[in-house]
This record gives C-alpha cells, sequence and structure tokens, in this order.
C-alpha cells in the first residue's frame, strides 16, 4: 500500500512539473508550426 501510493505521489509531481516546465520548452502547437517568413500587412 505505501508504494501504490508513492507512485501516485510521483505521477501527481511529474504531472504538475510537466505543466510548469512544458511551455518553456517550446513544445507548443504554435511555437511549432509559425515560421518567420511569414508576413501579416
Amino acid at each position: 500500500m505505501k508504494t501504490m501510493l508513492a507512485a501516485f505521489a510521483a505521477i501527481a509531481l511529474i504531472a504538475v512539473a510537466a505543466n510548469f516546465g512544458m511551455p518553456y520548452a517550446g513544445f507548443s502547437a504554435a511555437e511549432r508550426t509559425t515560421s518567420d517568413a511569414v508576413r501579416l500587412d
């Protein structure tokens, strides 16, 4: 039982860290699909 609770805590910690870390890693759809060749005039 202690091992299962530790695993749930680890999953929650990884999820929270990913939620805060991914926006800074550059994996958003907006960053992956835009380029410098687009002109918005």
